[in-house]
Protein backbone atom coordinates (compact mmCIF):
# COMPACT_ATOMS: atom_id res chain seq x y z
CA UNK A 1 0.00 0.00 0.00
CA UNK A 2 2.83 2.44 0.77
CA UNK A 3 4.31 2.15 -2.72
CA UNK A 4 0.93 2.22 -4.46
CA UNK A 5 -0.35 5.48 -2.93
CA UNK A 6 2.37 7.79 -4.44
CA UNK A 7 1.90 6.14 -7.85
CA UNK A 8 -1.83 6.91 -7.82
CA UNK A 9 -1.16 10.52 -6.83
CA UNK A 10 1.32 10.82 -9.68
CA UNK A 11 -1.22 9.55 -12.20
CA UNK A 12 -3.79 12.03 -10.92
CA UNK A 13 -1.34 14.91 -11.26
CA UNK A 14 -0.44 13.91 -14.81
CA UNK A 15 -4.12 13.73 -15.79
CA UNK A 16 -4.74 17.15 -14.33
CA UNK A 17 -7.19 15.79 -11.76
CA UNK A 18 -6.10 17.73 -8.67
CA UNK A 19 -9.15 18.57 -6.54
CA UNK A 20 -8.93 20.07 -3.12
CA UNK A 21 -7.04 18.25 -0.43
CA UNK A 22 -10.11 17.10 1.52
CA UNK A 23 -11.84 15.62 -1.53
CA UNK A 24 -8.60 14.04 -2.74
CA UNK A 25 -7.94 12.45 0.64
CA UNK A 26 -11.47 11.03 0.79
CA UNK A 27 -11.21 9.63 -2.74
CA UNK A 28 -7.87 8.08 -1.98
CA UNK A 29 -9.22 6.52 1.19
CA UNK A 30 -12.11 4.93 -0.65
CA UNK A 31 -9.79 3.75 -3.42
CA UNK A 32 -7.36 2.22 -0.96
CA UNK A 33 -10.23 0.48 0.82
CA UNK A 34 -11.34 -0.97 -2.49
CA UNK A 35 -7.81 -2.15 -3.25
CA UNK A 36 -7.54 -3.80 0.16
CA UNK A 37 -10.85 -5.54 -0.52
CA UNK A 38 -9.59 -6.80 -3.85
CA UNK A 39 -6.51 -8.20 -2.16
CA UNK A 40 -8.79 -10.53 -0.23
CA UNK A 41 -9.52 -12.25 -3.55
CA UNK A 42 -6.05 -13.76 -3.30
CA UNK A 43 -7.67 -16.37 -1.09
CA UNK A 44 -8.89 -17.96 -4.32
CA UNK A 45 -5.33 -19.12 -4.85
CA UNK A 46 -6.09 -21.81 -2.29
CA UNK A 47 -8.41 -23.47 -4.82
CA UNK A 48 -5.51 -23.85 -7.23
CA UNK A 49 -3.40 -25.21 -4.39
CA UNK A 50 -6.09 -27.74 -3.47
CA UNK A 51 -6.15 -29.09 -7.03
CA UNK A 52 -2.47 -29.92 -6.81
CA UNK A 53 -3.01 -31.97 -3.64
CA UNK A 54 -5.22 -34.84 -4.83
CA UNK A 55 -6.37 -36.25 -1.44
CA UNK A 56 -7.31 -32.79 -0.19
CA UNK A 57 -9.07 -31.99 -3.47
CA UNK A 58 -11.11 -35.19 -3.26
CA UNK A 59 -12.06 -34.32 0.31
CA UNK A 60 -13.22 -30.89 -0.86
CA UNK A 61 -15.34 -32.47 -3.60
CA UNK A 62 -16.89 -34.77 -1.01
CA UNK A 63 -17.73 -31.85 1.25
CA UNK A 64 -19.35 -29.95 -1.64
CA UNK A 65 -21.45 -32.97 -2.64
CA UNK A 66 -22.45 -33.47 1.01
CA UNK A 67 -23.62 -29.87 1.27
CA UNK A 68 -25.80 -30.40 -1.79
CA UNK A 69 -27.40 -33.46 -0.21
CA UNK A 70 -27.80 -31.81 3.19
CA UNK A 71 -30.51 -29.50 1.88
CA UNK A 72 -33.09 -32.28 2.14
CA UNK A 73 -31.94 -33.12 5.64
CA UNK A 74 -32.36 -29.45 6.55
CA UNK A 75 -35.89 -29.47 5.14
CA UNK A 76 -36.70 -32.60 7.15
CA UNK A 77 -35.26 -30.99 10.28
CA UNK A 78 -37.28 -27.82 9.73
CA UNK A 79 -40.49 -29.81 9.28
CA UNK A 80 -39.80 -31.79 12.45
CA UNK A 81 -39.08 -28.63 14.44
CA UNK A 82 -42.19 -26.93 13.10
CA UNK A 83 -44.40 -29.90 13.97
CA UNK A 84 -42.77 -30.14 17.38
CA UNK A 85 -43.25 -26.41 17.96
CA UNK A 86 -47.01 -26.70 17.36
CA UNK A 87 -47.15 -29.73 19.65
CA UNK A 88 -45.17 -28.11 22.47
CA UNK A 89 -47.03 -24.83 22.18
CA UNK A 90 -50.34 -26.60 22.62
CA UNK A 91 -49.22 -28.84 25.48
CA UNK A 92 -46.84 -26.57 27.39
CA UNK A 93 -47.44 -23.00 26.25
CA UNK A 94 -51.23 -23.27 26.39
CA UNK A 95 -51.11 -25.36 29.57
CA UNK A 96 -52.88 -28.54 28.42
CA UNK A 97 -50.62 -30.68 30.64
CA UNK A 98 -51.05 -28.22 33.54
CA UNK A 99 -54.82 -28.03 33.54
CA UNK A 100 -54.92 -24.68 31.81
CA UNK A 101 -52.39 -22.99 34.12
CA UNK A 102 -48.95 -23.16 32.51
CA UNK A 103 -45.89 -22.03 34.50
CA UNK A 104 -44.24 -18.73 33.72
CA UNK A 105 -41.15 -20.34 32.20
CA UNK A 106 -43.35 -22.56 30.04
CA UNK A 107 -45.16 -19.54 28.60
CA UNK A 108 -41.85 -17.75 28.15
CA UNK A 109 -40.24 -20.51 26.10
CA UNK A 110 -43.27 -22.18 24.53
CA UNK A 111 -45.95 -19.49 24.50
CA UNK A 112 -45.99 -19.13 20.70
CA UNK A 113 -45.00 -21.29 17.78
CA UNK A 114 -42.06 -19.00 17.00
CA UNK A 115 -40.66 -19.14 20.54
CA UNK A 116 -41.27 -22.89 20.69
CA UNK A 117 -39.43 -23.35 17.41
CA UNK A 118 -36.36 -21.56 18.74
CA UNK A 119 -36.56 -23.33 22.10
CA UNK A 120 -36.71 -26.73 20.44
CA UNK A 121 -33.71 -25.77 18.32
CA UNK A 122 -31.85 -24.97 21.54
CA UNK A 123 -32.86 -28.36 22.99
CA UNK A 124 -31.67 -30.05 19.83
CA UNK A 125 -28.23 -28.47 20.34
CA UNK A 126 -27.96 -29.53 24.00
CA UNK A 127 -29.43 -26.53 25.86
CA UNK A 128 -31.84 -28.18 28.30
CA UNK A 129 -32.41 -25.10 30.45
CA UNK A 130 -35.60 -24.27 28.53
CA UNK A 131 -37.35 -27.45 29.71
CA UNK A 132 -36.74 -27.16 33.45
CA UNK A 133 -40.37 -26.19 33.97
CA UNK A 134 -41.53 -29.26 32.05
CA UNK A 135 -39.36 -32.12 33.31
CA UNK A 136 -40.68 -32.07 36.90
CA UNK A 137 -43.66 -34.17 35.74
CA UNK A 138 -43.64 -37.68 34.30
CA UNK A 139 -45.47 -36.61 31.14
CA UNK A 140 -43.03 -33.74 30.67
CA UNK A 141 -40.08 -36.09 31.03
CA UNK A 142 -41.55 -38.45 28.42
CA UNK A 143 -42.19 -35.49 26.14
CA UNK A 144 -38.61 -34.30 26.51
CA UNK A 145 -37.16 -37.80 26.00
CA UNK A 146 -39.25 -38.38 22.89
CA UNK A 147 -38.11 -35.14 21.32
CA UNK A 148 -34.47 -35.86 22.11
CA UNK A 149 -34.72 -39.29 20.48
CA UNK A 150 -36.22 -37.79 17.31
CA UNK A 151 -33.96 -34.76 17.07
CA UNK A 152 -30.60 -35.92 18.41
CA UNK A 153 -30.65 -39.59 17.55
CA UNK A 154 -32.76 -39.91 14.39
CA UNK A 155 -32.04 -36.61 12.62
CA UNK A 156 -28.35 -36.57 13.48
CA UNK A 157 -28.01 -40.20 12.40
CA UNK A 158 -29.65 -39.35 9.07
CA UNK A 159 -27.41 -36.31 8.67
CA UNK A 160 -24.28 -38.34 9.44
CA UNK A 161 -25.24 -41.11 7.01
CA UNK A 162 -26.06 -38.67 4.21
CA UNK A 163 -22.82 -36.75 4.64
CA UNK A 164 -20.72 -39.91 4.90
CA UNK A 165 -22.39 -41.58 1.91
CA UNK A 166 -22.01 -38.54 -0.34
CA UNK A 167 -18.42 -37.95 0.71
CA UNK A 168 -17.53 -41.58 0.01
CA UNK A 169 -19.36 -41.50 -3.33
CA UNK A 170 -17.74 -38.24 -4.42
CA UNK A 171 -14.29 -39.37 -3.32
CA UNK A 172 -14.68 -42.71 -5.08
CA UNK A 173 -15.89 -41.02 -8.25
CA UNK A 174 -12.99 -38.56 -8.21
CA UNK A 175 -10.51 -41.38 -7.65
CA UNK A 176 -12.06 -43.37 -10.50
CA UNK A 177 -11.83 -40.36 -12.81
CA UNK A 178 -8.15 -39.97 -11.91
CA UNK A 179 -7.54 -43.65 -12.63
CA UNK A 180 -9.33 -43.42 -15.96
CA UNK A 181 -7.30 -40.35 -16.89
CA UNK A 182 -4.05 -42.08 -15.98
CA UNK A 183 -5.16 -45.14 -17.90
CA UNK A 184 -6.03 -43.08 -20.98
CA UNK A 185 -2.75 -41.16 -20.81
CA UNK A 186 -0.80 -44.41 -20.49
CA UNK A 187 -2.66 -45.93 -23.44
CA UNK A 188 -2.03 -42.85 -25.59
CA UNK A 189 1.65 -42.95 -24.67
CA UNK A 190 1.89 -46.61 -25.62
CA UNK A 191 0.03 -46.01 -28.89
CA UNK A 192 2.39 -43.18 -29.81
CA UNK A 193 5.41 -45.38 -29.11
CA UNK A 194 3.93 -48.24 -31.13
CA UNK A 195 3.07 -46.01 -34.09
CA UNK A 196 6.64 -44.76 -34.26
CA UNK A 197 7.89 -48.32 -33.91
CA UNK A 198 5.60 -49.74 -36.60
CA UNK A 199 6.60 -47.02 -39.02
CA UNK A 200 10.15 -48.33 -38.79
CA UNK A 201 9.07 -51.96 -39.14
CA UNK A 202 6.45 -51.57 -41.90
CA UNK A 203 8.79 -51.00 -44.81
CA UNK A 204 6.10 -51.31 -47.51
CA UNK A 205 3.70 -49.00 -45.57
CA UNK A 206 0.85 -51.48 -45.90
CA UNK A 207 -0.42 -51.00 -42.37
CA UNK A 208 0.42 -54.59 -41.57
CA UNK A 209 3.46 -56.69 -40.63
CA UNK A 210 4.11 -59.89 -42.49
CA UNK A 211 6.09 -62.81 -41.21
CA UNK A 212 9.39 -61.65 -42.72
CA UNK A 213 9.08 -58.19 -41.19
CA UNK A 214 8.24 -59.77 -37.84
CA UNK A 215 11.34 -61.95 -37.98
CA UNK A 216 13.47 -58.91 -38.75
CA UNK A 217 11.92 -57.17 -35.78
CA UNK A 218 12.67 -60.07 -33.47
CA UNK A 219 16.29 -60.10 -34.60
CA UNK A 220 16.68 -56.38 -33.95
CA UNK A 221 17.42 -56.27 -30.22
CA UNK A 222 16.79 -52.53 -29.85
CA UNK A 223 13.44 -52.45 -31.66
CA UNK A 224 12.19 -55.59 -29.96
CA UNK A 225 13.10 -54.14 -26.56
CA UNK A 226 11.15 -51.01 -27.42
CA UNK A 227 8.18 -53.18 -28.36
CA UNK A 228 8.40 -54.99 -25.03
CA UNK A 229 8.53 -51.68 -23.18
CA UNK A 230 5.55 -50.28 -25.09
CA UNK A 231 3.36 -53.33 -24.58
CA UNK A 232 4.68 -54.61 -21.22
CA UNK A 233 4.65 -58.10 -22.78
CA UNK A 234 7.32 -60.76 -22.55
CA UNK A 235 9.04 -62.31 -25.57
CA UNK A 236 6.80 -65.36 -25.41
CA UNK A 237 3.66 -63.24 -25.16
CA UNK A 238 4.63 -61.18 -28.20
CA UNK A 239 5.35 -64.29 -30.24
CA UNK A 240 2.02 -65.81 -29.22
CA UNK A 241 0.24 -62.56 -30.01
CA UNK A 242 1.65 -62.38 -33.52
CA UNK A 243 0.80 -66.04 -34.11
CA UNK A 244 -2.75 -65.58 -32.87
CA UNK A 245 -3.54 -62.35 -34.73
CA UNK A 246 -1.88 -63.37 -37.98
CA UNK A 247 -3.45 -66.84 -37.94
CA UNK A 248 -6.86 -65.33 -37.17
CA UNK A 249 -6.58 -62.94 -40.10
CA UNK A 250 -5.46 -65.70 -42.48
CA UNK A 251 -8.36 -67.90 -41.39
CA UNK A 252 -10.91 -65.14 -41.88
CA UNK A 253 -9.59 -64.38 -45.37
CA UNK A 254 -9.71 -68.07 -46.21
CA UNK A 255 -13.31 -68.35 -45.01
CA UNK A 256 -14.64 -65.20 -46.66
CA UNK A 257 -12.50 -65.45 -49.75
CA UNK A 258 -11.81 -61.72 -49.67
CA UNK A 259 -8.04 -62.02 -50.07
CA UNK A 260 -5.76 -64.10 -52.15
CA UNK A 261 -2.76 -65.78 -50.73
CA UNK A 262 -4.40 -66.28 -47.35
CA UNK A 263 -1.49 -68.53 -46.36
CA UNK A 264 0.60 -65.38 -45.89
CA UNK A 265 0.64 -64.57 -42.20
CA UNK A 266 0.23 -60.87 -41.53
CA UNK A 267 -0.71 -58.86 -38.48
CA UNK A 268 -2.52 -55.59 -38.98
CA UNK A 269 -1.53 -52.66 -36.80
CA UNK A 270 -5.16 -51.79 -36.02
CA UNK A 271 -5.78 -55.33 -34.78
CA UNK A 272 -2.71 -55.08 -32.59
CA UNK A 273 -3.90 -51.80 -31.01
CA UNK A 274 -7.39 -53.19 -30.54
CA UNK A 275 -5.94 -56.16 -28.73
CA UNK A 276 -3.98 -53.89 -26.39
CA UNK A 277 -7.11 -51.85 -25.67
CA UNK A 278 -9.21 -54.94 -24.97
CA UNK A 279 -6.65 -56.52 -22.68
CA UNK A 280 -6.49 -53.33 -20.59
CA UNK A 281 -10.24 -53.53 -19.85
CA UNK A 282 -11.89 -56.10 -17.59
CA UNK A 283 -13.87 -58.81 -19.32
CA UNK A 284 -17.61 -58.23 -19.50
CA UNK A 285 -20.58 -60.20 -20.76
CA UNK A 286 -20.32 -58.78 -24.27
CA UNK A 287 -16.69 -59.89 -24.62
CA UNK A 288 -17.55 -63.38 -23.44
CA UNK A 289 -20.42 -63.60 -25.93
CA UNK A 290 -18.11 -62.49 -28.74
CA UNK A 291 -15.60 -65.18 -27.83
CA UNK A 292 -18.36 -67.79 -27.71
CA UNK A 293 -19.67 -66.70 -31.12
CA UNK A 294 -16.16 -66.85 -32.58
CA UNK A 295 -15.61 -70.35 -31.18
CA UNK A 296 -18.95 -71.56 -32.56
CA UNK A 297 -18.10 -70.15 -35.97
CA UNK A 298 -14.73 -71.86 -35.95
CA UNK A 299 -16.34 -75.11 -34.82
CA UNK A 300 -18.83 -75.05 -37.71
CA UNK A 301 -16.03 -74.27 -40.17
CA UNK A 302 -13.96 -77.16 -38.84
CA UNK A 303 -16.92 -79.52 -39.17
CA UNK A 304 -17.42 -78.41 -42.78
CA UNK A 305 -13.75 -79.06 -43.56
CA UNK A 306 -13.91 -82.50 -41.95
CA UNK A 307 -16.98 -83.36 -44.00
CA UNK A 308 -15.15 -82.37 -47.17
CA UNK A 309 -12.40 -84.79 -46.27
Amino acid sequence: DLWLFPAIRLVQDLLGDAPDQGLSTGTMSRLMSLLRLLRIMRVLRLVRLLKTIKPLYRLLLGVIESLKAMQWVMILTLLMLYAGAIFWTSLVGKGLIYGGHPPRDGVKHFGTVATSLFSLFRIMNGDTSVVRSVTHTVFGQLLFAGFMVLSNWAILAILTSVVSDNMITASTQAAEEDRQKLKTDEYDRRVAMLKALFREIDRDESGAIDEDEWKDLCQDVTLFQELRDATSYSDRDLQDLFTCLSASKARIDDITGEAEGSHVRIMFFDDFLEHLKITSDPADKQCVLQVMARLQFMERKLEMQLEDL
